[in-house]
């Protein structure tokens, strides 16, 4: 026969489990706490990381392809960063735009990362919009359609053009250069609750990886993008190959590529990436295509104010506008080479 337990262990028992029921609800009251906190007081819509984890939440979806990734969800629409970020029934950023061309209409490609899709911008600030509309008070008959997409590598880029843009025929790609797009393939780890529900969670663990970054082992941005070029870096091998097949894919389709450098925005004067800036030319001018650097543009401003905030170094519309200056005078005469041996009348 069994031994019953003494009644002062099932006491200290019960008192056990109850303390831990109450440390356990302590918890959680304190941590839906943080959430209201964060949520009602501290989101004010131009915190980076919670604008990003939206971003991701709400327009971004997972595609499985390898060499995609993920992309836009069609027909979405979002507040991100204080800017309306709208996508048509392709993914792209923009309005709607028909499968094929309008009669007498040369129409531009814009493809890249979170730089071309605008991160922070109003749409019509973007240097893809800036370009178009320069063209049209040009007298060009143009349009365009935004294949930007944020956290993309160029190899990314190359994939969903062949998969969404080429379709469209676009008679110019322009493609838009970051200096992280020799990034290799980002992981796609199992999301958990907290990642896809928790605002004080998302911003922790941004700061957590920020304190790293500054006191701990992990690499700081300057040498991140250096790394990200060494000779047996797998991401740069495969924007080499990706910049290849964009120009393969330009001349099946029979457009024109021109490649656009863009800068990080931190340090322009003197700048500390200009040795990539080379590398990076060297490799798209090897395959016969046109690469122009887009610092000249801006290296004389004070950094900051070409920042959508300053914590984050994306560039804002005053870079933008200078961005599709430069870019317009360009592309115009890639249009006005369309026109004239397609007598189109644009």
């Amino acid at each position: 026969m069994k031994s019953r337990p003494a009644k002062p262990q099932i006491e200290r028992i019960k008192g056990g489990l109850k303390n831990t029921l109450l440390l356990f609800g302590a918890v959680g009251v304190c941590l839906l706490l943080a959430e209201v906190v964060f949520r009602q007081f501290i989101d004010d819509g131009q915190l980076y990381e919670l604008e990003m984890w939206k971003y991701a939440r709400d327009v971004k979806v997972r595609d499985m392809r390898p060499d995609v990734g993920h992309r836009h969800r069609p027909d979405r629409e979002a507040q991100l960063m204080g800017v309306k970020v709208r996508t048509n029934a392709f993914g792209f950023r923009g309005p709607e735009i028909g499968e094929t061309a309008t009669s007498g209409v040369v129409r531009i490609a814009f493809v890249g990362d979170s730089t071309t899709l605008g991160w922070g911008v109003a749409e019509q600030e973007t240097f893809a919009q800036r370009v178009v509309a320069t063209l049209l008070s040009q007298g060009r008959k143009v349009e365009g359609f935004n294949l930007g997409i944020g956290n993309y590598n160029t190899a990314q880029e190359l994939a969903l053009f062949l998969d969404a843009g080429a379709r469209l025929r676009p008679d110019i790609i322009v493609l838009s250069y970051f200096i992280n797009d020799a990034e290799p393939m980002p992981t796609y780890p199992v999301q958990n609750w907290l990642n896809m529900n928790s605002a004080a969670w998302i911003v922790l663990s941004y700061r957590v990886d920020s304190l790293l970054r500054q006191f701990g082992e992990l690499p700081d941005w300057k040498k991140y993008y250096r790394d990200l070029y060494r000779a047996d870096a797998e991401g740069w091998q495969k924007t080499k190959e990706a910049i290849k097949q964009f120009s393969g894919a330009a001349r099946q389709l029979g457009a024109a590529l021109i490649v656009f450098n863009i800068p990080e925005l931190r340090e322009l004067k003197p700048y500390p990436f200009a040795d990539v800036t080379d590398k990076v030319r060297t490799m798209v001018e090897g395959e016969g295509v046109t690469f122009v650097d887009l610092l000249p543009s801006i290296e004389t401003l004070d950094p900051p104010s070409l920042w959508v905030t300053v914590p984050d170094p994306h560039p804002n519309g005053r870079a933008n506008a200078a961005f599709a200056r430069r870019m317009a005078e360009e592309i115009l005469p890639l249009v006005d080479q369309v026109c004239s041996k397609q007598a189109r009348g644009c």
